[in-house]
This record gives C-alpha cells, sequence and structure tokens, in this order.
C-alpha cells in the first residue's frame, strides 16, 4: 500500500501512519475475519496498488493511543493487549486464526475500547451492533481456546462477560440537552451478548471457510447490504424555508399520506423529495473500491 500526504500534513503524522507495527502473523486475524470477504481478497490481490490518505487515518491514530494509554494504566490483576493464535482441522480448516484484545481483568471482564462517534453508541444502545458483537465472541473464542495464556500470578482468568468501551470523539454536551437518548458523557460501556461455545465455534468455522472459498473464485461474492451500510431511497417532504426534511419516509405514497393527514397538498407550501439510496461504505470508506466489479456496476 501506498500513503499520500494530499493535506500536507507533518511529516510525524504521515511517519506514525507508515510505522504502524500492527502484524497479525497469521492466516486471518479476527477483525479480518469478521470483515467482507471481497474487501480482504481485493485488498491482498492489489495490495502495491492501493493508495490511501495519511489523513483518512487520523481515526485510527487516535485509537492507536488509547491502546497504549491501557497497556501504561494496567495493574498485576490484569492483561492487557494479548495476541492469541489457534488453528486446527475442524474449526478453522488449517488456517491460524489470531486476534488482539485489549483488557482482560482479574474478574473475567474482557474489554474492547473503541474510539468512534456518538452517533454508532446511540446505534449499539437502541439496535445493537453486529459487528462488535462478533468481534467480542471471537475473541473470547480465542481467549477459551488458549488457557495457558492466560494465567496471570497462577491463575487461570476464564472470560465472564464482553464489554466494548467506547470513548466518543465527537461527543457534544449540548446535543445531551436537545435529545433524551444521546450519551450523557463522553465515554459509554456497552455490554455485549457472550455466545455460547457452540455458537462461537459455529460462527468462526464458516467464517473461515467464507473467506477460504472467496479465494478460490475469480467472482467473489458481493458484500451484504450491511456490510455495504446500504441506505434504501427515502422520500422526504420539505416545507418552504426549512431546509431539513419534515418526515423522511419509505416510498412516495407514504409520503403523500402523511401531506394528506396534516391538511397539506404538494405544491402548495410544501414538497415531495425523493432521496436516493447508496452503499455508504463503497462509496466513501472502501479503500478497494477502485477495484470491485459492484462499485463499477453501479457507477457511483
Amino acid at each position: 500500500m501506498k500513503y499520500t500526504n494530499a493535506s500536507n500534513l507533518p511529516k510525524a503524522i504521515e511517519r506514525a501512519v507508515e510505522n504502524d507495527p500492527y502484524e497479525s502473523n497469521s492466516d486471518i486475524s479476527t477483525t479480518r475475519l469478521i470483515a467482507p470477504p471481497r474487501i480482504r481478497v481485493l485488498q491482498k490481490r492489489n495490495w502495491d496498488l492501493i493508495e490511501e490518505d495519511v489523513s483518512d487515518r487520523i481515526f485510527s491514530l487516535l485509537g492507536q493511543s488509547v491502546h497504549h494509554i491501557i497497556e501504561r494504566a494496567k495493574t498485576r490483576k490484569e492483561i492487557s493487549e494479548r495476541r492469541l493464535y489457534y488453528k486446527d482441522d475442524k474449526i478453522t480448516n488449517g488456517w491460524t486464526l489470531s486476534g488482539q484484545f485489549d483488557l482482560l481483568n482479574r474478574d473475567g471482564h474482557l474489554i474492547d475500547f473503541k474510539v468512534t462517534s456518538a452517533w454508532s453508541v446511540v446505534k449499539a444502545l437502541t439496535e445493537g451492533k453486529a459487528e462488535w458483537e462478533n468481534q467480542l465472541n471471537v475473541l473470547d473464542f480465542l481467549c477459551r481456546k488458549n488457557p495457558k495464556d492466560l494465567i496471570n500470578y497462577k491463575t487461570e482468568i476464564k472470560v465472564k462477560r464482553l464489554s466494548i468501551m467506547a470513548i466518543l470523539r465527537d461527543w457534544s454536551k449540548i446535543q445531551t440537552m436537545k435529545s433524551d437518548n444521546y450519551p450523557r458523557k463522553q465515554v459509554a460501556m456497552i455490554p455485549i451478548r457472550r455466545w455460547t461455545e457452540e455458537e462461537q465455534d459455529s460462527y468462526v468455522k464458516e467464517r473461515i471457510k467464507i473467506h477460504q472459498n472467496a479465494e478460490k473464485v475469480s467472482e467473489l461474492p458481493l458484500c451484504t447490504a450491511t456490510e455495504r451500510w446500504h441506505r434504501d431511497d427515502k422520500f422526504a417532504v420539505m416545507k418552504s424555508g426549512r431546509k431539513s426534511a419534515v418526515r423522511l419516509l419509505d416510498t412516495r405514497q407514504l409520503a403523500l399520506d402523511f401531506l394528506k393527514s396534516q391538511g397539506m397538498v404538494e405544491g402548495k407550501g410544501c414538497s415531495i423529495v425523493e432521496r436516493k439510496g447508496e452503499d455508504v461504505r463503497c462509496q466513501h470508506y472502501c479503500n478497494v473500491n477502485q477495484f470491485c466489479s459492484h462499485y463499477m456496476k453501479v457507477g457511483f
């Protein structure tokens, strides 16, 4: 991968991005296991052609800084920043899976620290966040398979519960006064559902199989709508003199019904504007979209 510096950021930032020490030393890491196989394979096939600007890696640097702080702050009763490995023929089909957890305390509380947006936390607390649940359960799987690596002062620590500690990079105190479900503080502890051992084994086995199969085909499996962060078409009810929509609805008919219920008539001080849906990840956040047939076909 080649890094660019279009924003002319200080060389120190450029070097910090380029000198990322991350190395999984495995066939697949936890992060890549839960990610779309299309993206992973396209990155692998086109690694030397990928370009990314260092300005797009700033949030990643912030996340790494938190990990350094946690490592510095841990006590003798805790294990932090430990990478675990697992390989067998039944579950990983010969591949070595690795994953590094952030913090495991003496009580068996496995915590992952994330620097993220307030919106992500609101969504996670109200709807759940599959990506976080998948990641923590794969790390739990690796902990279960590596009991000898979790011995702290002759005591084996067993995982008993999972959590995300989210640090909100864009938190606003003013927003707490405007919304009831907006996080009250700049940090939030989010409990994560812990799967059964059978669920964890089955998930890892299926994901390994999907990724292995993807490496053998020329036409890669399409990322799911969820993985593409797909947004459906919406119909916005707009009112003259107002910039934001009065209401967003799934169909034009629902928008017309809403106008009728409010005693409003389209064209008389109000209108219905169609907002086309999009695959947000594909268009704005995928660093291999230029190599992706779906991206080319849709023509963003």
